[in-house]
């Protein structure tokens, strides 16, 4: 299991990797209308609106140990660090794994 020390707000907060199940019920709470499948995260992520009670509400959800003080007491780049270790931690393979993709992509394309 892969995790990752960040501090946000002046508080050290542990990022832990989730299990497929635990991201599935992550998404599925988050975005409703992805009813938990990562193809449809894209449209409901085009379709969000970001205010301040989304980031009240929603990151004490994926992260327990911060509070809306936290949150408050927050540097914009406090909260940049802490999504991209979540992307780093959980996320990982597919960040790796895109580039290449692209490649197998573009190279079959030429091909025909």
């Amino acid at each position: 299991m892969r995790n990752k020390i960040v501090e946000f707000a002046g508080k050290n907060i542990n990022v832990q990797e989730k299990r497929i199940g635990e991201l599935e019920i992550l998404v599925r709470d988050l975005f409703p209308s992805t009813k938990g499948k990562l193809k449809n995260l894209n449209k409901a992520l085009e379709d969000l609106e970001i205010d301040w009670d989304l980031l009240y509400d929603k990151l004490p959800v994926i992260f327990p140990d911060i509070t809306p003080d936290d949150i408050k007491n927050a540097y914009m780049s406090d909260l940049e660090n802490l999504i991209g270790a979540f992307i780093e931690v959980n996320f990982f393979a597919l960040k790796k794994l895109i580039p290449k993709l692209m490649l197998l992509i573009q190279t079959g394309s030429r091909q025909k």
